[in-house]
């Protein structure tokens, strides 16, 4: 997955150019622990990043807010888009093999559950309906 990040950060990169903004891994071994292992390879590469559709959280942050209800203990909240709707990620993938998915906090609704199986296939829709 690192390579797939990776490849994805290099090309959004390129095609957003001043809107995307990467503060470099500071590598913080003792956090990653504390964070689902799907995210690990992206928190090797990046310590934050601005994207003209969301943002990713410092760890530091993404702890913080994990720690609220309703995300403790199953979600680990990485992210926001520029509206009302976190980033969220399963410490364990649920029995379909999907991690990832956003949540309204506004909507009042409960968290339905993941729908995408890795981060890039989620950050790739979440910038095909930034785009449409």
């Amino acid at each position: 997955m690192n390579n797939d990040f990776e490849k994805y950060l290099e090309d959004i990169k390129i095609k957003y150019a001043e809107s995307v903004k990467v503060i470099p891994s500071e590598k913080k071994l003792e956090l990653l622990k504390k964070i689902p292992d799907l995210l690990h390879p992206v928190y090797d590469i990046i310590s934050s990043l601005e994207l003209p559709f969301g943002q990713i959280f410092t760890i530091e942050e993404a702890l913080k807010q994990s720690q609220k209800l309703p995300y403790k203990p199953d979600w680990f909240v990485f992210g926001k888009d520029k509206y009302f709707s976190f980033w969220i990620c399963l410490f364990n993938k649920d029995e379909d093999g999907l991690s990832f998915t956003y949540w309204d906090h506004e909507s009042g609704n409960e968290i339905d559950g993941a729908a995408w199986e890795d981060i890039v296939s989620f950050l790739e829709e979440l910038e095909e309906n930034y785009n449409s």
